[in-house]
């Protein structure tokens, strides 16, 4: 079982000591992380692997940088013992291994898959290295080069997270031994010691070196590939204990075979004999270097192919001298393996999905295909594509050396059989004859096969996805005629047509664009002889060597027998993208979604077919280029009004434009010619929505009028005020004929087409959880279905409308508020979607209204199936759960699910009927089930973002006039950056990603049952009203499921670790990895989804999470270079801040018990609590929030939970008699305090929200009443003052929402009243509060007496209720005190008279010459006067104009500044 780190050194990074304790003197290789600076990939001429390039040449970023190795707290991936037990893994234990060729791509793998694969049961591995000459490739010794290009790989920080670190650095440090040498040496320059340990030690030699210079002069490619590999067979020989040799070979190396099958066997060499061939070019003179290189140019492509066929010859040569020997009582011949290989691809599962190193193989074809550069002729398209994934080479590899059987002196040379034509290559092998050496041709011919059209295509989404570029169609790029297509292709795609056409410009990323670009075309081209021709590569030995790995679990092939090469190429091109590219964007991630998840947006091929959603209409009228446009003209108006909410109606031509395109869009799906939509037969989750019938409406009219809640609302009218009868019949119609959904089925697929372009335009992704589809799906078969998400933005329903319809869900109709109804392109959106649009408000609802509303809602979903609302008043403003707003609608849908109000069949005894009904919908006569489904969609980045942002912080969108605004709007900077691009451009995917997690499944019926039941039902934090306790009851079960269904974003990880970094002012990137890691961890041990795959590495996720928080703008970082010691820092802007405290959000209701607990830790300076004491300050702080937060647990329960983790994390002591001790501080555990600080964190800014509020109530001091509605406004003017005098760090406490909900609940806990205020004004005082932008509708606050709430406080006995021993609003003020940030003795005093200070404050603002209401008039009493004024001086103070310095009046830059005071 692999053990996670738990070592902890703050102090000095952990050292990685790589060497052989075995030898004397052996140099030790010392990887001090902190300390490694990688540099561009340069590797040896004359030691590459396979698949890697020239030094010169070589371009390769798949290394990362390691400074974040040490802030990385994942831990290891837990493997059974059972993952490591098979026939390979037990012929590698304790064998000591010699290999060659390891900094490159496929001696990467090999030695990446032995580390994984055997752990601490690996013999010592000798890797042999060339010692670089710094001049020349600045690489330096074999240590170096092992530290820089193999541990510093993100294959290997990935390994080493896996297993852990202690785990890896064991093995590096113990197994692991540099062997200075050189291939091109006659003695491979071995030191004694170096050659005394092999010879003494090895017994596998894995030999992948090679160069790979195609254009290598002759006699330097033979001295590498050919002379290099009878050297290390030589040194093989005199191992005392050899055991298997395995030379990596090619499988392109002739190609002039004849076209079919390709033996596993050497074919003969047409040049001449093999051995007189190198000894022949072995004495040539300099001169005569070239004339022997054309002729071999005659028959191989180049020399790189020559060499690796010769040395095939020559070791089959040797293999046959060293039979002679052993037949005549020498040496026994060892196992020897070639292993030939076709393309070598990125790994398909290891070391990482689409790993890759180096511009090699398919990597330079597949980067080329991305940039739209023609590589393959266009009759290649149906051909095979070849492609080997690098881990299932590396477990042929391996596997081949633990099988080979040590040969007799009786085998038979592996030389091609010549057979007749129509003969069967099965008659190759003789029966019970042994052919040696062995012979593996690994090629996609023994598994899954594809062809280069399926490739292109893969490569082609992928990049449009990730790039600006328009890439072409598999059809249109393998074009059969293409000198008469090539000009309208290249026009149309504005693609380069030539290598030239693409390189010259003299730019530094242009030149090191150009240098990848022709690095990636040589490869190319030296393999063009090949890819034409259409061999198929007998693969007898790997199958043999597949049965016998089958229970292997390290080495099996088994899950290479499908390949899904549209996943594997999506990672393919993301490796090359991050590896090979030479420009990467931020935070580049890869778009593959996780095995269990799904992508809506983007559906894989097989389902690509059959979907509707993703196919172009037929139009009779436009034309596919005409509807493109029409398209992109729908998605950014629909985009600017959900941006810029309000100013749908201000162009009145964008309207007509809109309108016009809405029209037509409909129009063509109401006329599509190509049968899309006939076959309806597989579309049962729409509902009535298939084909409803002609009197479809007039059977919902009448279902809706016989309904009795309905008929007693008319009955009630007529009785009362004498109305006939027809008039308030007409009436019912009315509002029904407002409300209800007009859609049908050509809308439905047109709204979803449009949304999945509307949703790949804003999101990269849109993820879903497979097994969350398969649970949904059978909760809710044969039952009625309530979605209900949480609201967060306008496209919440949408979002959810649009799953259902590409999983084949039962279609929702959606539930509205008549405002919705108002928003020009949205609303016509949600009408084709079948959204109906109800009056929510209660007290604006007549109760004719709510029975209608209630009547059609009972129908709609008993006739349909499925409906989807939201239970909160209106999106939220943080991005957190917010109180439920009880509107009735849970309560209808609980009447419906009843079904106690339909009268079926007594139509003619109803006074209120029209008509009898001619017949009932079958559905309506079963009663089925009714369920409430939560679902929590996750948003990285919200489109309405600044308009939140403006509201929370009261603020007017800026306005093209001289006047100056109440306060800057949040859009001002942005608007600034987004002037400097193109207009009308929506960039794609600028959102993020999106997520969306499905609740249990809620039955309405056994919940009203438990509600009856349950002594929780009263257990609302809020006020509610006897008739709403079930549906009160229902709504926090719903709420508790949506909690439970979050998935997290990293980004929101980010965003708090940055904001937590503001004490400090500001965060050293090391640590805010650090943190961003350790926070991952704590998500995961809670069981709740993360987007963060385990092949991640934690920069990568960072640098993503910041490009999405607009870190340009909402951040600074010190110095030009990146590293772990550079200072990240909030810009201290009230709007970037409320920025990321938005995107935090997410992370607060997940860890909001952990943070109330620890700030109570943090509280106080004394080190033993009791539990009673705890207790009673963790409960004073629920209840003090509990307007801010939605709890869905018990406050005990989760106190109790809380002490035993706080306990197992050595934070907390239990003495035993019913205390604690406080363990940690700054001083003795700076790690895990800091921990605590971060959890505390997320609390204390809505702390000093609530601290700063309670002091601007400090007015009712002198003021007896004060509107309720001023007091935001009046707290962010008192904050202002705050942040100056630096009493508070924390810009959120000038937003209005934490003021209104610190308001809420001072009410709640009884430390303030509220009043109607005409029980206490004149009728003049309300007439200037109205002139003052105050109604008389809202309410007064005033001091409370605090006697009327202590009996409800009193019933609680577990613990001293702190809230009973504050007696008014200044000792409520200084009890939150002391929870604040650094709230010690010193602080406490400092800040002891801040509540009189703000009263003071106050105080000057009141005093004026001639008072408001004397300048117009009007005598008032004092209080009424007092109370006027204040609101007057807070708006005049408020709207004052800003001077700059050079005299001008300029808008606010921060809202401080709109009060006239200087930022701190």
């Amino acid at each position: 079982m692999l053990q996670a780190d738990t070592s902890e050194n703050n102090n000095s990074p952990p050292i990685i000591v790589i060497g052989n304790d075995d030898v004397a003197e052996k140099e030790t290789i010392l990887v001090q992380e902190e300390q490694l600076l990688l540099e561009e990939s340069q590797l040896s001429l004359s030691e590459r692997s396979e698949s890697t390039l020239p030094p010169d040449d070589a371009s390769s970023n798949s290394t990362v940088t390691p400074e974040s190795l040490n802030n990385d707290d994942t831990k290891p991936l837990y493997m059974s013992e059972t993952d490591f037990m098979g026939p390979v893994i037990d012929f590698y234990k304790n064998k000591n291994i010699l290999m060659t060729g390891a900094t490159g791509f496929i001696g990467k793998a090999v030695l990446w898959k032995l580390i994984k694969a055997l752990r601490q049961d690996v013999g010592l591995i000798y890797i042999l290295i060339r010692s670089g000459s710094n001049k020349r490739t600045k690489i330096g010794r074999p240590l170096d080069r092992i530290k820089n290009e193999i541990l510093n790989n993100k294959a290997f920080v990935i390994l080493r997270r896996m297993m852990g670190k202690d785990v890896f650095d064991d093995i590096v440090k113990t197994k692991i031994i540099p062997i200075s040498g050189n291939l091109i040496s006659p003695d491979l320059s071995l030191s004694e010691q170096d050659k005394d340990a092999i010879v003494t030690n090895v017994n596998v030699v894995i030999h992948c070196a090679a160069t790979l210079d195609y254009s290598e002069r002759l006699d330097l490619a033979l001295e590498t590939n050919t002379l290099g590999t009878l050297r290390m067979i030589d040194l093989a020989d005199e191992c005392k204990n050899m055991e298997s040799f395995v030379h990596m070979s090619l499988a392109y190396t002739d190609p002039n075979l004849p076209e079919g099958h390709i033996q596993e066997r050497v074919y003969q060499m047409q040049l001449d004999d093999p051995e007189r061939l190198l000894s022949e070019i072995v004495n040539l003179e300099l001169p005569d270097i070239p004339k022997m290189t054309q002729r071999i140019l005659q028959h191989y492509p180049n020399t790189y192919t020559f060499t690796k066929s010769l040395t095939e010859h020559l070791i089959l040569k040797r293999v046959d001298s060293n039979r002679i020997e052993q037949a005549q009582g020498g040496k026994a011949q060892w196992p020897v393996a070639i292993i030939r290989a076709t393309q070598v691809g990125a790994g398909l599962f290891e070391p990482l999905p689409g790993w890759v190193d180096g511009v090699t193989g398919t990597n330079g074809a597949v980067f080329l295909m991305g940039k739209g550069i023609q590589v393959f002729p266009p009759d290649m398209g149906n051909m095979l594509a070849d492609i080997v994934p690098v881990d299932y080479l590396t477990r042929v590899i391996l596997g081949s050396a633990a099988f080979m059987a040590k040969p007799s002196h009786r085998f038979m040379l592996p030389y091609n059989e010549i057979l007749d034509p129509d003969a069967d290559s099965d008659s190759v092998n003789m029966p019970n004859i042994q052919y040696f050496p062995y012979v593996y041709q690994v090629s996609a011919s023994a598994y899954a096969k594809t062809s280069w059209n399926h490739i292109y295509e893969s490569v082609r989404v992928y990049w449009s996805r990730n790039s600006k570029i328009t890439l072409p169609s598999a059809t249109d790029y393998f074009a059969a005629n293409r000198p008469l297509f090539k000009a309208k292709f290249f026009m149309k795609y504005q693609l380069p047509q030539t290598i030239s056409s693409v390189v010259g410009k003299n730019n530094a990323d242009a030149n090191l664009n150009n240098r990848t670009i022709e690095l990636a075309s040589r490869v190319v081209e030296s393999a063009h002889p090949f890819l034409r021709r259409r061999w198929i590569f007998d693969h007898y030995n790997v199958l043999e060597l597949q049965e016998q790995m089958e229970q292997d679990g390290q080495f099996s092939l088994d899950a290479y027998k499908k390949v899904d090469w549209d996943t594997y190429m999506i990672n393919y091109c993301y490796g090359v993208h991050s590896c090979i590219a030479p420009t990467v964007p931020e935070g580049l991630r890869n778009i593959t979604v996780p095995e269990d998840w799904a992508c809506a947006l983007y559906v894989n091929r097989s389902e690509l077919e059959h979907s509707i959603l993703d196919k172009q209409i037929e139009s009779v009228i436009f034309s596919a280029s005409d509807i493109q446009k029409r398209t992109d003209r729908m998605l950014t108006e629909l985009i600017h009004s959900l941006e810029k909410p309000g100013q749908e109606m201000k162009d009145k031509k964008k309207m007509e434009e809109w309108v016009n395109d809405f029209d037509a869009s409909l129009d063509d799906w109401c006329h599509d010619d190509s049968n899309l939509l006939k076959d309806t037969k597989n579309m049962v989750y729409l509902g009535h929505w298939i084909s409803p019938s002609e009197s479809h409406e007039e059977h919902i009219t009448i279902e809706v009028l016989n309904d009795r809640r309905v008929g007693q609302s008319i009955r009630q009218i007529i009785e009362s005020s004498g109305v006939p009868q027809k008039t308030v019949v007409s009436e019912s119609l009315k509002i029904l004929q407002r409300m209800r959904e007009r859609t049908q089925l050509a809308y439905i697929w047109s709204a979803g087409a449009f949304l999945n372009t509307l949703f790949k335009r804003l999101f990269s992704s849109l993820r879903i959880c497979k097994k969350d589809l398969d649970r949904v799906r059978e909760q809710i078969q044969g039952k009625n279905v309530v979605y209900v998400p949480v609201s967060k933005t306008i496209i919440d329903q949408l979002l959810l409308w649009y799953i259902c319809l590409r999983y084949e869900l039962p279609l929702p109709a959606i539930v509205c508020d008549e405002a919705l109804a108002l928003l020009g392109p949205i609303s016509d959106i949600l009408r084709i979607t079948g959204a109906y649009f109800v009056r929510r408000d209660r007290a604006s609802r007549s109760p004719l209204n709510s029975s209608v509303t209630a009547a059609y809602t009972e129908v709609l979903l008993k006739e349909h199936g499925a409906i989807s609302m939201v239970i909160e008043r209106a999106r939220s403003r943080t991005g957190r759960l917010q109180t439920a707003f009880h509107d009735g609608m849970i309560n209808m849908v609980i009447e419906g699910t009843e079904g106690k109000n339909q009268s079926h069949g007594q139509a003619e005894k109803e006074p209120t009927a029209l008509l009898s009904p001619t017949g009932s919908f079958s559905s309506l006569s079963t009663n089925r089930e009714t369920v409430f489904l939560p679902v929590n969609i996750t948003y990285e980045k919200i489109p309405e973002l600044r308009t939140l942002i403006d509201q929370v912080l009261d603020q007017k969108p800026r306005q093209l006039t001289a006047s100056s605004t109440f306060l800057r709007p949040s859009a001002a900077v942005a608007d600034r950056v987004a002037s400097k691009e193109p207009t009308g451009v929506v960039e794609k995917g600028k959102y993020g990603r999106a997520y969306v997690g499905f609740g249990e499944a809620i039955s309405v019926s056994e919940s009203v049952k438990e509600s009856n039941l349950s002594p929780l039902k009263r257990a609302s934090t809020v006020p509610v009203k006897d008739a709403d306790l079930t549906a009160d009851f229902i709504a926090r079960k719903i709420q508790r499921g949506q909690h439970e269904a979050a998935v997290v974003s990293p980004v929101s990880l980010v965003a708090a670790t940055l904001l937590f970094g503001r004490a400090a002012g500001g965060i050293p990137m090391g640590k805010l990895n650090k943190h961003v890691s350790w926070l991952r961890e704590e998500v995961l041990d809670k069981g709740l989804n993360i987007d963060w795959q385990y092949d991640e590495d934690i920069s990568t996720v960072v640098s993503y999470s910041l490009h999405l928080l607009d870190a340009k703008n909402n951040v600074t970082m010190d110095g030009k270079r990146m590293t772990d010691q550079t200072i990240v820092r909030v810009v201290e802007h009230a709007d970037n801040v409320m920025d990321l405290s938005y995107m935090a959000s997410q992370l607060i209701e997940i860890f909001l018990p952990e943070a109330l607990f620890s700030v109570v830790y943090l509280a106080g300076a004394e080190k033993k609590v009791s539990r009673r004491d705890l207790l009673s300050q963790f409960t004073f702080l629920v209840r003090l929030f509990k307007h801010e937060f939605i709890y869905p647990w018990n406050r005990e329960d989760k106190f109790d939970i809380l002490v035993k983790w706080f306990i197992k994390k050595n934070l907390l002591i239990d003495m035993q008699d019913g205390s604690y001790e406080k363990v940690v501080t700054a001083d003795n555990n700076e790690e895990e305090h800091t921990r605590v600080c971060l959890l505390a964190s997320f609390i204390y800014p809505t702390l000093d929200a609530y601290w700063v509020t309670s002091c601007s109530l400090s007015a009712l001091r002198d003021l007896p009443f004060m509107p309720r509605k001023i007091v935001p406004v009046l707290s962010q003017w008192i904050a202002a003052h705050l942040i100056t005098g630096r009493r508070t760090v924390y810009r959120e406490v000038l937003s209005t929402e934490a003021s209104q909900n610190a308001v809420d609940n001072f009410l709640a806990i009884g430390f303030i009243d509220a009043v109607h205020p005409k029980q206490k004004l004149s009728p003049d005082a309300q007439i200037l509060l109205l002139e003052l932008g105050v109604t008389t509708s809202e309410d007064l606050v005033m001091v409370s007496n605090r006697e009327s709430d202590r009996h409800e406080l009193e019933l609680e006995e577990s613990f001293d209720n702190i809230l009973l021993k504050l007696q008014d609003i200044a000792s409520l003020c200084h009890e939150i005190e002391k929870y604040r940030h650094l709230a010690d003795a010193v602080n406490l005093r400092n800040n002891a008279q801040v509540f009189d200070k703000c009263q003071n404050q106050i105080r000057s603002i009141l005093r004026a010459d001639e008072s408001y209401a004397t300048q117009h008039g009007m005598k008032l009493t004092k209080e009424e006067d007092q109370m006027i004024q204040l609101v007057y001086s807070l708006k005049v103070a408020s709207t004052t104009p800003v001077i700059s310095d050079d005299g001008n009046e300029k808008h606010s830059r921060r809202v401080s500044q709109a009060y006239n005071l200087k930022s701190s």
